[in-house]
């Protein structure tokens, strides 16, 4: 699995920036691969923000850049927010929810 974290700095006279994510990653809901995608917002003073989006493979996260960078970039400057940084990464350690049953309870799981 593969994830890539994008982070910006919000303009403070923007308000909300959770519609113009929202719409973001709507757009890139149905790229081949995608496992999830999420936008955060510091809760103190909301100026800066992350999205996350995860990936079965390296090929589909190499394949939706152009998507992802034009839904991104489309959503930043909806409210006036500077990309600051895109990177990708593997993912070596993945939490799972413990299944009903108890069964793994506690365990992480491998990516």
């Amino acid at each position: 699995m593969y994830a890539r974290v994008t982070t910006y700095e919000l303009d403070e006279q923007a308000g909300d920036a959770t519609a113009a994510f929202e719409t973001a990653i709507e757009r890139i809901r149905g790229l081949p691969g995608l496992v999830d995608a999420s936008f955060l917002i510091e809760r103190e003073q909301g100026a800066r923000a992350l999205t996350i989006t995860t990936w079965e493979t390296l090929e589909a996260m190499e394949a939706s850049r152009v998507a992802a960078t034009r839904a991104r970039s489309d959503a930043a400057r909806e409210v006036s927010a500077e990309v600051t940084t895109t990177c990708e990464y593997a993912v070596r350690v993945r939490g799972v929810p413990e299944p009903a049953d108890g069964a793994l309870a506690g365990a992480a799981r491998p990516a």
